[in-house]
């Protein structure tokens, strides 16, 4: 058995309840689409979910060392983790999945959005 929700993950450094519930072992898939531009100064610079590529996040955005403008999620208060277009993989805890834009939080001048279909398979 499987549950689908569809999201609308906005473009911002701020955590983003899903409200889908998640079990350790359960299979997770988050598939995304959409455009959306992470804060670049003076310039735009529209990516997918998979964030701008060669454009590694420094130590001050929520997940260092990932595409910056990539979509990332969190289960609960735990660690961050890369999603992109897509995420396949089983969970390690349990807790409500969180969704965010790889994005430094002291910048705020983002926009566009993107759709995510998350799937949690109970197999």
């Amino acid at each position: 058995m499987s549950l689908t929700i569809i999201r609308t993950a906005r473009p911002s450094p701020v955590w983003q309840e899903s409200y889908v519930r998640v079990e350790k072992g359960q299979r997770l898939v988050i598939d995304a689409e959409g455009t959306w531009s992470p804060d670049l100064g003076n310039r735009t610079g529209w990516c997918s979910a998979d964030g701008i590529a060669g454009l590694a996040a420094g130590d001050s955005y929520l997940y260092p060392g990932s595409n910056v403008g990539a979509l990332i999620a969190r289960i609960g208060n735990g660690q961050p983790f890369a999603v992109g277009s897509r995420y396949d993989n089983r969970v390690n805890e349990d807790g409500v999945i969180f969704l965010a834009m790889n994005e430094d939080p002291n910048r705020n001048n983002q926009a566009g959005a993107l759709l995510a279909q998350i799937i949690v398979f109970d197999d």
